[in-house]
């Protein structure tokens, strides 16, 4: 368990002004409870945040007690339950004061009046639905007058205020500093590129014509296909020259000649350089015919996928004229990619060879992970870009979720196996600031620092922090951005009353 204890100084009409409802009627000191200096306490379990602000009290004199409590699994407020505030004065007389009604979401307001004066051991519980938490609080005594109550230092200048009531609004989290083993990484910038054997550009072996009444269903961009499948059908041209036609009738001339020269030579009616010239010519036709042989006795000419993929270019609609060798259309299989990792220079020579990589891509708040039989090396560059000043290094990427997009620019961190125990944070805690990185540090309950911290290696998600930050302070995790918003506008944060 963490706490924090802030004493504030003596301001009237601040927190606890506002929480009063109605005067309290005080003894015979004629106490002006708003006049107490006030006392503001943070503590964490692995469970729960108690933020409580009340009063330095004097005997017999009522205060009340703000006590805001959060459940960390999901960073919200308390919404029913119990607080028991316990005093086990020094004499061993124990005082209770329970509150069992909110006075709204997440925040209690428990009035505490004690009759003996001196040092209490004091406890607060929470009791709720799936949770119960203890904290106890040091240091509380109670003064026999307000001429005997220490003096407290002023606040100090400087720290971000950002209310409970806010952070409950909005998406919200914070940890503590860890120590975590961390792979040693070299930064890049990659591209996405697609794998050789799962993409294929499909172009016309024959001139030909698009018929609209062959074509209704021909393919479109985004079309999911398997392998052997039709793909568009084409019609022979006027004239049939260098048309699927042509070659059909090319193909069949050549193998009546040839079936006509075996003949002969049974004979010895043909010399074997004829015969050898016409057999020659047979088997380039049947060689060039037989792989685009899909149609039978047909003119049309069915263009089939040879692997299977989605659909990402079409250069030609139903109606067109196409002729041999043009492009029309592009396949891709997105389940398995290449990235080409552009390594600059002078960490390229630092680098292990590597065996995962994380890769952040725009639009995604965490970057992905990929290691193991997901992640394969294919080469380590051994030509240097004299105007980037990068090597590149190929990779092949697991992709069944096809986040990562063919011609897509994404930022990777290549991992080694060597390790290293580092303090460390995830890095959605770390900001750019100019020409710093800085993350915000939970002081307490509603009060945040920005820090300037000194990064290093980063490791699935997660970043070594090589200064700035000591083990086990709180950075926000989550809704950073915010309390950076309010550390520069001073109406994101502002004092409040309960």
């Amino acid at each position: 368990m963490k706490q924090l204890i802030t004493i504030f100084g003596i301001i009237c009409g601040l927190t606890l002004v506002g929480c009063s409802s109605q005067d309290h009627d005080h003894d015979s000191q004629n106490i002006n409870v708003d006049e107490l200096p006030s006392v503001s306490i943070t503590q964490w379990t692995d469970k729960m945040e108690l933020f409580m602000e009340y009063p330095v009290l004097v005997k017999s004199t009522a205060g009340k007690f703000i006590i805001h409590l959060t459940v960390l699994e999901n960073f919200e407020p308390v919404r029913e339950g119990a607080v028991t505030l316990i005093f086990r004065h020094a004499s061993g007389q124990n005082f209770e004061v329970q509150r069992d009604d909110l006075l709204r979401e997440g925040i209690f307001n428990p009035i505490v009046e004690l009759p003996l004066t001196g040092e209490y051991e004091f406890t607060v519980e929470y009791n709720g639905s799936g949770v119960n938490e203890s904290f106890r609080i040091p240091d509380f005594v109670i003064y026999d007058s307000v001429n005997n109550i220490p003096p407290v230092p002023e606040d100090s200048e400087g720290g971000i205020t950002f209310l409970k009531e806010q952070q409950w609004k909005i998406d919200f989290e914070t940890e503590p500093v860890r120590i975590r083993s961390i792979r040693k990484s070299i930064q890049a910038v990659g591209e996405v590129l697609p794998r050789q054997s799962l993409y294929a550009e499909i172009t016309s072996p024959v001139d030909g014509i698009l018929r609209v009444e062959e074509n209704q269903d021909m393919v479109i961009p985004g079309s999911i296909i398997r392998d052997g499948q039709v793909l568009a059908t084409l019609s022979p041209p006027l004239g049939a020259v260098n048309s699927w036609t042509d070659r059909k009738l090319d193909y069949e001339y050549a193998k009546t000649e040839y079936e006509r020269a075996k003949r002969l030579m049974e004979k010895k009616a043909i010399s074997n350089r004829e015969y050898e010239r016409i057999k020659h010519n047979f088997l380039v036709q049947k060689a060039g015919y037989g792989a685009y042989t899909q149609s039978g006795d047909s003119d049309l000419f069915q263009l089939k996928s040879p692997i299977s993929g989605m659909v990402t270019e079409i250069t030609v609609l139903p109606g067109q004229k196409v002729t041999a060798g043009q492009k029309l259309m592009t396949i891709v299989d997105p389940s398995v990619v290449w990235l080409r990792a552009d390594v600059f220079e002078k960490d390229y020579y630092q680098m292990d060879i590597p065996n995962g990589a994380s890769i952040t891509i725009p639009g995604l708040e965490s970057a992905i992970t990929v290691e193991g039989e997901n992640f394969h090396l294919l080469s380590l560059g051994i030509t240097l870009d004299s105007d980037s000043r990068t090597i590149p290094v190929l990779l092949e990427i697991a992709n069944p979720d096809h986040l990562l997009k063919i011609g897509q620019t994404v930022q990777v961190d290549l991992y080694s196996t060597e390790k290293t125990h580092y303090l460390s944070v995830p890095r959605s805690a770390i900001f750019d600031d100019d020409v710093n990185q800085v993350v915000f540090v939970h002081m307490e309950g509603e009060s945040f620092e920005k820090r300037v911290v000194k990064t290093g290696n980063r490791d699935n998600g997660l970043v070594a922090i090589l200064s700035g930050l000591q083990k086990e302070e709180r950075v926000v995790t989550i809704g950073g951005y915010i309390v950076k918003l309010a550390s520069t506008s001073a109406a994101v944060g502002h004092p409040h009353a309960h």
